[in-house]
């Protein structure tokens, strides 16, 4: 791991820039189940290469998860049908980060800044509408169940392949047909603590992890976190999604 000049007058400016960008990632993270569109561009834009931002992003993002995953079962907003129905997206995220060595490098990074990005915005858009404007299924079909592991699979691919979709996709497209949006949020985290355990170990053997980004992104992302689940046990979501 990466760690930077303790008396350099930057690291104090970054600092608080990784704050700001951990409690915006971490309130994210736990109420939307998306984060990876936001954090990674915010890392690139306070000084990060590409490589150390993704793996910077996967560490803190592991930790964010499990503290997030915790005040969720708090508040039981899982479902083990819905983590079953995220399962195949586990097995596609191998297939997809596979696929993406064979791709030029200018390729992987135009598209993977535009998927984060513009993907990553209108996801969220879309499901803010939905869960100001529709209600939520209780009885899940064998039919439904079918639909999520396709929208698993997807979601997985994607996260493999650009190094985020998990959330704007799976979450997305979860409430989009019809899931109650705090279960699948709460769902889809404790799916994703395993992509992130694989993804961060990865990135750390090699490494590509900022620690200076690290603790202070990890400390205000999980306080952020466990605010924003207690946000999701009353109204405040839908009030707040109405303004999109």
């Amino acid at each position: 791991m990466r760690v930077s000049n303790s008396n350099d007058p930057s690291i104090y400016l970054s600092l608080i820039g990784f704050i700001v960008v951990g409690l915006v990632g971490g309130a994210l993270l736990a109420s939307t189940g998306v984060i990876g569109p936001f954090l990674v561009p915010a890392l690139l834009l306070l000084g990060l290469s590409s490589d150390v931002a993704r793996g910077t992003t996967l560490v803190s993002e592991l930790i964010m998860t499990l503290v997030s995953v915790i005040g969720h079962n708090r508040e039981r907003n899982l479902d083990k049908r819905i983590i079953l129905a995220y399962l195949p997206g586990a097995a596609t995220v191998v297939l997809g980060a596979k696929i993406s060595l064979n791709f030029p490098e200018l390729f992987m990074k135009l598209f993977i800044g535009v998927f984060e990005i513009v993907i990553g915005i209108l996801m969220i858009m879309t499901t803010a509408k939905l869960v100001a404007e529709r209600g939520s299924k209780n009885n899940i079909t064998a039919g439904t169940m079918v639909k999520l592991m396709a929208v698993a699979l997807l979601a997985g691919f994607t996260k493999g392949f650009f190094g985020a979709g998990w959330g704007p996709i799976g979450v997305g497209l979860f409430v989009l047909l019809g899931i109650n949006p705090r279960i699948v949020v709460g769902s889809s985290l404790a799916i994703r603590l395993l992509l992130d355990v694989t993804g961060g170990a990865t990135y750390a053997s090699m490494n590509l992890v900022d620690v200076n980004a690290v603790v202070p992104l990890t400390a205000a992302g999980c306080i952020a976190s466990l605010l924003a689940v207690e946000l999701t046990k009353n109204d405040f979501r839908k009030k707040a999604y109405a303004y999109f």
